[in-house]
């Protein structure tokens, strides 16, 4: 009797294994200059705490950018600023925004140099006209702790 209830759970659990779909990723980008302008939406810079006070820190905000065509696109982009005097180590950052559309992504290891800032750009989303995109969430890891930002939706162009 238990060899037939331990066969029926393995064959159970082995249907179910074989008709789950895998997870899909989001991409991984490299970091990149930032040039902002009058269509980039900050929220205001946050000191990681793991460099609080130590050789000037680093900072990160989480940004929106909008278009301005008839089909309004929005991008979320996590930008940091090395304030230090020695490189930093990026140990991850990743951004979360429009998940149902493929706005999110995850933000390469990477070395930053000292005064310098740079951003990690997620794909561009469709968003409706005079509509507030959603929250883009931006997570940055240094020195092992990761911290979160948010900005909290920029309204789209009417």
């Amino acid at each position: 009797m238990f060899r037939r209830a331990a066969a029926v759970i393995a064959a159970a659990a082995g249907a179910v294994a074989l008709c789950a779909a895998p997870a899909s990723a989001s991409a991984t980008v490299n970091w990149k200059p930032v040039n902002t302008n009058s269509n980039w939406h900050c929220n205001e810079p946050y000191d990681h705490p793991q460099y609080a006070g130590v050789w000037g820190g680093v900072n990160f905000k989480t940004c929106i950018v909008m278009g301005t065509s008839t089909l309004t696109k929005a991008q979320a982009v996590l930008v940091v600023q090395n304030k230090a005097r020695q490189d930093v180590y990026i140990e991850m950052g990743r951004l979360i925004f429009a998940s149902s559309s493929g706005g999110d992504v995850w933000c390469a290891p990477s070395n930053l140099a000292p005064g310098a800032t740079a951003g990690c750009y997620a794909p561009s989303v469709n968003v409706s006209n005079c509509q507030m995109t959603g929250n883009a969430h931006g997570e940055l890891k240094l020195l092992g702790k990761t911290y979160r930002w948010t900005n909290y939706g920029v309204e789209a162009p009417c």
